[in-house]
Formats: structure tokens, sequence, C-alpha cells
């Protein structure tokens, strides 16, 4: 694949963090998460315009990235600008499943892209939105910002997953 700039997108728990850290492995490129831009110690959000900041700077000085993570119109020139946008589109009961496996995970250490301090927590409205597909509409809002239809991949499953891990990198 020629693809030098890569976003991956999915609701919560679908496995975004996952998947870059796979695709860097095979590619060498480097890997941005957006939770790392947008949370400090203990879950602070950063304000808006520092976090769009961040972001454009990564955009602005990498000629190679994977960003995985939430995109709203603020942080859209990540996708008009990616080669590859790829939508990991599962179920809800798949993204849940995954947030609770998280959540037992990293209850008591940080996932490696967060600040010590952010312990994942068990929320039980998370779940439900989640299980329900909550952000599903504005993620797909935000994919008509991409441009051309056709560098998005969208992945529905764990195996077409793996097919396009093993076919495309």
């Amino acid at each position: 694949m020629d693809a030098k700039k890569i976003a991956i997108l999915g609701i919560t728990g679908a496995g975004k963090s996952t998947l870059s850290r796979r695709i860097a492995k095979k590619t060498g490129f480097p890997v941005f998460h957006m939770d790392a831009l947008f949370w400090r110690g203990e879950w602070q959000e950063v304000p808006e315009k520092e976090y769009v900041e961040a972001h454009d700077k990564i955009l602005r000085e990498n000629e190679r990235w994977i960003i995985e993570g939430g995109v709203s119109e603020a942080t859209a020139d990540r996708l008009r600008q990616a080669d590859l946008v790829v939508y990991l589109d599962y179920p809800g009961w798949l993204a849940a499943a995954h947030y609770v496996e998280r959540w037992i995970k990293h209850r008591e250490v940080a996932r490696p892209e967060l600040p010590k301090e952010s312990r994942d927590h068990f929320k039980f409205r998370r779940f439900f939105l989640v299980f329900f597909r909550f952000e599903r509409p504005q993620i797909e809002n935000v994919l008509k910002l991409a441009g051309n239809p056709s560098k998005v991949v969208r992945i529905t499953s764990m195996e077409q997953m793996e097919d396009f891990l093993e076919s495309s990198f």
C-alpha cells in the first residue's frame, strides 16, 4: 500500500489504538493518539483550541503518520490529508465487549497513550452508548469531509480487519 498518511476512526472500544500500533509495526510510521492530545492526568480535558493546535502541528510537521481517534469538524483536515481512512465500524456488542476488556486491563495502569493518572473507569452510561453505537452518526457525518470516498475502508468484523492487515501492509 502506498498510503503515507493513515487516519483510523471508530466508536469507543473499536480497537483504533490497537490497529494503529499494528500498522505502525508493519510500516514504521509514527502513531499519534488523539486521546494523548485530548486528556491530561485524571481525565482533565485539554482546552479545544490547544487540542486543535496540537493536532494541526502533527499534520504540518510529519510527512508520514497514523492518527487514531475521534474527529470533529475542527480536526477534519486529518481526513482530507489522509491517503487512507480506516473506519472500524464494528457491531456495538463487540465494541462494548472491548470496552469492558479495556477497563479490566487498564483500571490499575493507564493505557500507554494516556497520562499515567488516567486509569480507565467503567461507566455504565458509556457502556450503553457504545453498545448502541451512539457515536456512529457523528463519525458518518465527518467521513463526508474526507473528500474522495474511495480512500475510506470500512471494516465491519475482526476477520475483515485481519484480512485487511494481511493484504494491505
